[in-house]
């Protein structure tokens, strides 16, 4: 009798589940464990992600493949645990995830395969750790001085960014550092806003926006690869939080404080990162993920890259169809997808006064298309121009195309006088 495709590549689940340390994941899926009141040993206890839990009855016993809640009653293993918290992740997604993106099949009697030679630990690139840290210090202090007054003004303006943002993410300026090139031969002068990413503390990443005009945009001053996982950081993934996963790094710091309580918000660094398994298990604690990559080819290309649970985000559209555009004054299709007038990113948008709060609490209400604007917000613009008479200004609830007619014309403005 011949075998099937399908009984050839049965997983041997109880085989694999011995060699899945589940403390580990249950501490990189639900944060440190902070412990129960009262209870004193080698037991791990978490507040259950499962019900209200104000003592925490979540219970991993360190070497042991079982959880259990002495609150709910549920119990399980690794697999219950990543399929509870993700209802819409297939059994053979799951495994994949917690085996690093292998899938083992079942023991036959066939010749087992040699197993392969651990890989090395990655190599760290660019500065010394050391250096990279005095240069993120050294870039945060200066950002905060007179000498970095101008930058500042550019994260506070047109990035939008709040000053306990930007002070949080410890972001900073340079005006000059030596950056040794991927071989280490050569060294390179970058100046710009120093960002650097942070895994539970240590040091995995430093990046250098250069100034517009500037070759590269970004350039590396350290890289952890071991490290190295999203922005902000994993351990701003809540468990039981919708995720929202955007492109750039300053529309991720822009987007967390807009969504502060109501979302976790973190960027892989761009749309040319890939992503996999190891990239996908500090999000398996959010129930709901939104890619919110840039409305453009590549973002279009890594939204389509992740998992089918993945929700497409577009930055909105301001824009109805292309005669609305010609109304508002639109001369050419700015849009990059055939014609689309959406936003770019979340920083134009929010430039543009685009409420990202209320917009975003309408899509995680599950509305796909929230209005731009409310009459409150449109009422707090002025709507007159420069100089016009403020006391004859009067809103009286104009069609959509007067609107955004307007709106161009109030951003118009703004950009001759910047």
């Amino acid at each position: 009798m011949q075998t099937s495709e399908h009984s050839k590549t049965r997983l041997d689940w109880p085989g694999i589940r011995e060699t899945i340390d589940l403390a580990t994941l249950a501490t990189r899926l639900l944060g440190p464990a902070p412990g129960r009141r009262g209870e004193r040993g080698r037991k791990l206890w978490w507040p259950c992600p499962f019900h209200e839990d104000a003592n925490p009855s979540f219970c991993v016993t360190p070497g042991k493949p079982w959880w259990h809640c002495f609150g709910c009653g549920q119990s399980g293993d690794a697999m219950a645990l990543v399929r509870r918290l993700n209802p819409s992740m297939s059994f053979p997604e799951a495994v994949a995830i917690l085996t690093g993106g292998a899938v083992p099949a079942r023991k036959t009697a066939t010749k087992p395969a040699a197993t392969p030679a651990p890989k090395p630990p990655p190599e760290t690139s660019g500065l010394p750790e050391a250096d990279a840290l005095a240069l993120v210090e050294a870039a945060a202090a200066r950002l905060w001085s007179p000498e970095g007054a101008e930058a500042l003004a550019h994260l506070t303006g047109p990035r939008c960014l709040s000053p306990e943002t930007i002070r949080a993410a410890r972001l900073g300026w340079t005006s000059g550092a030596s950056i040794p090139t991927r071989d280490g031969d050569r060294s390179y002068r970058a100046l710009g806003w120093v960002i650097p990413w942070f895994n539970g503390g240590r040091l995995a990443l430093v990046k250098i926006r250069q100034p517009d005009g500037r070759r590269p945009k970004y350039a590396e001053a350290f890289r952890d690869p071991a490290r190295l996982v999203c922005y902000p950081g994993p351990e701003v993934i809540h468990v039981g939080r919708p995720l929202v996963i955007v492109e750039g790094d300053f529309d991720a710091l822009l987007l967390g404080q807009e969504l502060a309580g109501v979302a976790s918000v973190v960027t892989l660094g761009s749309a040319s990162v890939r992503h996999g398994p190891e990239t996908h298990l500090p999000m398996l604690g959010a129930p709901r993920w939104y890619i919110a990559t840039d409305n453009d080819p590549a973002g279009e290309k890594s939204a389509d890259s992740w998992p089918a649970r993945a929700r497409r985000a577009r930055p909105p559209d301001p824009y109805k169809d292309w005669t609305e555009a010609r109304q508002a004054g639109v001369q050419n299709n700015h849009g990059p997808l055939g014609l689309s007038f959406a936003y770019k990113d979340w920083t134009e948008a929010r430039q543009a006064g685009v409420n990202l709060a209320r917009w975003w609490r309408d899509i995680l209400a599950g509305i796909d298309d929230p209005p731009l604007y409310t009459w409150e917000e449109l009422a707090a613009l002025r709507w007159g121009g420069a100089g016009a008479d403020e006391e004859n200004i009067i809103i009286d609830r104009p069609d959509r195309g007067r609107l955004m007619r307007a709106l161009e014309a109030g951003r118009a403005e703004s950009d001759r006088r910047t």
